[in-house]
């Protein structure tokens, strides 16, 4: 290895999932297997967000618009918009 190599050779692309596929900017579609994500599951989210919540004591306001919150991001986008605006 030369001092003008890398330590480590791999590096990371940004990529998007959109229609099924992983696919980076340009358009190259990424098997399923080599994307990493550094997504946590939904369950640790939301117990870290209870335990956060709970520990300091927030108002039932505050509560109730994370609840609300949550549900938005939960509902999948609007089919007559398809570019996203109104």
């Amino acid at each position: 290895m030369t001092g003008d190599e890398p330590d480590n050779p791999h590096g990371f692309v940004p990529v998007s999932f959109q229609d099924g596929r992983w696919t980076t900017a340009e358009g190259k579609e990424v098997p399923w297997y080599e994307v990493q994500t550094d997504l946590v599951p939904e369950a640790d989210v939301q117990g870290a967000l209870e335990r956060v919540l709970s520990v300091y004591g927030v108002s039932d306001v505050v509560v109730d618009a994370f609840d609300q919150f949550r549900k938005e991001l939960k509902q999948p986008a609007d089919a007559s918009r398809p570019d996203g605006d109104s």
